[in-house]
């Protein structure tokens, strides 16, 4: 991709911004202590905000989590079908859909499933088929197409070939799809491997006349695996709603396939990644495509699928369609999980490294703000402007607070008082340590919520672990959110300043077997 001056220029936004929030207090310490500590308390106070924030809406999530496990899909779908049993809101909505013409039963609705593999074994690949298969909907309503990569091709034949044998009729169909490699335009990464399967797919689809509203799309790792009653949950919410191509479904994804083989460091990055996508779903207005996600077919092929020249194409998924629907999308929550390995190597020091690269990986998200600025101009007079704005400032909020919150919160506190002494003496510090202090308490109570929701929602430990040391645990929490979280977004935004970017890096998906060495 050729960036012009001016896109180079918006590129180094992130790292501007988060680095003059970590320098400049150290510096202004100097000659403006008191102001210094006026911003840093405001700083706190806006993480102390976000964290009660975050465990309101983390218990509101976990209660519906908790209620989607026990609700009845299959009846749902057959109350929806026959207009009988529904409630006055549901018979509202299923009446504005037929008098419209958009009305579709659960029986017409076909599920493609793109699974986009690497070089992952097939017992990985196998794990995640049978989860599959032990879906309530019907599997004879499912496409499995399963997405390889022709720099690959020894492996990905081999694997396609004993996929095909175990699996190849037990869904409605089976496709593999090869992507070729070294296509001009393309980094080379999932995107472009889940595009050319979705290409693909679509042709045969055509050809043979069916209705491509009719079908929605969903794209899963190697190593994820759907809860059963995830697609009956997904037809759910599609056909009920009213602009059912403006949407993308999003699953819960909860990093536990594993969680009790991996290190304590990884197990509580896994959970609070869990626990984040919870939060993030409670909050729908602000909930972006991550990782395995649903999309109609028809709205894919009109945007040509997913971006083949970045890295993190769930989350710029998001800015394409919104961008494509000129502001008239939003993503849908389903509270149902899609359950996925957390980081796991051969060894704890390659189990680490893995993690901070996967978690970089993410952060480099931060290049969709140059990339959002561009189309905003680009298509402003067609766009809402207060709305956009909106968006806008979230992204780069979560991405600033991403890389400064955690190393702001914890080592730029004292700061003032320590190159200021004649400061670090007068009232103005006494007061405002104790308010920092008191914040600091209330936000140990927040942690404790946590601990707790993830003795409930874990699978449950073996005897080795047990409850003691889970939370034991939490007292790593700090140092994992500078070292995993802080640090490595911090590198991708200076990464993306100098242009320096990132390539593609497959997380690699290891079972117990293969490990060696002491994790």
């Amino acid at each position: 991709m050729n960036r012009s001056f001016g896109y180079r220029l918006l590129e180094m936004i992130p790292a501007i911004i988060s680095w003059s929030i970590l320098i400049l207090p150290v510096v202004l310490s100097f000659y403006v202590p008191l102001e210094v500590s006026i911003f840093i308390a405001t700083f706190v106070f806006l993480w102390f905000f976000r964290t009660v924030e975050y465990v309101w809406f983390l218990l509101f999530s976990y209660f519906q989590f908790r209620k989607y496990q026990i609700f009845n899909f299959s009846k749902a779908l057959q109350n929806w079908d026959s207009g009988k049993g529904l409630s006055s809101q549901e018979y509202t909505q299923r009446k504005l859909l037929k008098k419209s013409q958009k009305f579709i039963r659960s029986k017409e609705v076909r599920h493609i499933i793109i699974i986009a593999t690497c070089g992952e074994p097939f017992e990985v690949l196998d794990e995640t088929i049978t989860a599959l298969s032990q879906s309530t909907y019907d599997l004879k309503k499912i496409i499995l197409c399963l997405a390889t990569e022709a720099h690959m091709q020894a492996e990905s034949e081999k694997i396609s070939l004993a996929v095909e044998k175990k699996f190849g009729n037990t869904f409605g169909r089976f496709f593999h799809t090869v992507h070729p490699d070294g296509i001009t335009g393309e980094v080379r990464g999932k995107g472009g491997n889940i595009t050319h399967a979705g290409r693909e797919v679509t042709k045969i689809i055509e050809k043979e006349g069916s209705d491509l509203e009719h079908f929605v799309v969903t794209t899963l790792d190697a190593d994820n695996r759907v809860h059963e009653d995830y697609l009956s949950a997904l037809t759910l919410a599609y056909i009920r709603a009213g602009q059912r191509q403006n949407k993308s479904y999003q699953p819960l994804p909860l990093f536990f396939n594993n969680i009790w083989e991996v290190p304590l460091l990884n197990r509580m990055i896994a959970i609070s990644g869990g626990f984040w996508h919870m939060v993030e779903s409670a909050r729908p207005y602000r909930l972006h495509n991550f990782s395995s996600h649903a999309q109609p077919l028809k709205a894919l092929k009109d945007m040509d699928f997913w971006a083949v020249n970045t890295i993190v194409e769930d989350g710029h998924q998001y800015w394409r369609s919104y961008f494509h629907f000129l502001g008239d999308y939003s993503v849908e929550p389903l509270f149902v999980p899609i359950y996925q390995d957390a980081v796991m190597n051969k060894n704890f020091q390659k189990t680490l490294l893995a993690q901070y690269k996967q978690i970089r990986r993410w952060a480099w998200g931060c290049s969709d703000i140059p990339y959002v600025l561009v189309q905003w101009w680009k298509n402003s007079k067609n766009l809402p402007s207060f709305e956009t704005l909106i968006h806008f400032l979230r992204l780069m909020e979560g991405h600033i607070f991403w890389a400064t919150g955690a190393i702001m919160i914890t080592l730029a506190t004292p700061v003032p008082g320590m190159l200021n002494h004649s400061y670090g003496d007068s009232i103005y510090s006494a007061n405002i340590s104790s308010m920092l202090s008191f914040f600091f308490q209330i936000a140990w109570f927040g942690i404790f919520i946590m601990m707790i929701l993830s003795f409930l929602t874990l699978p449950k430990p073996p005897k080795k672990i047990g409850y003691f040391k889970i939370a034991i645990q939490w007292i790593f929490l700090p140092i994992i959110t500078i070292g995993f979280g802080a640090i490595p977004a911090l590198e991708a935004q200076t990464r993306l300043f100098f242009g320096k970017y990132l390539g593609f890096n497959v997380t690699e998906k290891i079972r117990g077997k293969e490990k060696n060495g002491n994790l």
